[in-house]
């Protein structure tokens, strides 16, 4: 719904609509989503609407569940330059990149940019694990339900059934980042 309310306006910029995944388990995880969604509202103009709050189970080593939940914002610059924005938020948030599917106390992915493909060292957009991981992929349909891959055309829910073995609940729903 919020995907096509943006798609309606007039397209008078180069600024393309963007979905960004955010988990944490280290810390205070929803202090910390809460803190990254706001320094996003701070970096970027227009709204930037927020799904959910869900709690799932964590992937590789042993860990706390995670905390995941989705933006969808408009970004008027190349995809690399949103890599950067997001990783200097990481950065400020207190983010040590430790390895693969460790803990974390902030993470923030591109996961969708609408028709947008992007295949390069560095970035890889629609993530590349997207479509395996419902904690990226519900909060996704949350805000953008017609969501679909842009190579293939695919719709994303047309994949909700492949992920009735992640252990994955929805605690919050819209707005959880306003409350105190």
């Amino acid at each position: 719904m919020l995907c096509a309310i943006m798609g309606s306006v007039p397209d008078t910029s180069p600024a393309f609509p963007v979905v960004l995944g955010l988990g944490a388990n280290e810390g205070e995880p929803r202090v910390q989503l809460v803190r990254a969604i706001q320094e996003l509202r701070s970096a970027v103009e227009g709204p930037v609407w927020v799904a959910g709050l869900y709690q799932s189970a964590a992937i590789g080593p042993e860990q706390p569940d995670f905390l995941n939940s989705a933006v969808l914002l408009d970004f008027p610059r190349e995809p690399l330059a949103l890599l950067e924005l997001t990783q200097a938020i990481e950065q400020r948030l207190g983010r040590i990149r430790r390895g693969r599917w460790g803990p974390r106390r902030i993470d923030l992915d591109l996961l969708w940019a609408g028709e947008r493909q992007v295949r390069s060292a560095r970035l890889t957009v629609p993530h590349a694990q997207l479509t395996a991981r419902a904690f990226a992929l519900l909060p996704l349909l949350e805000l953008c339900p017609e969501a679909a891959d842009p190579e293939d055309g695919q719709p994303y829910r047309s994949l909700l059934p492949r992920f009735h073995s992640q252990r994955i609940q929805k605690i919050d729903s819209a707005g959880w980042e306003l409350v105190p």
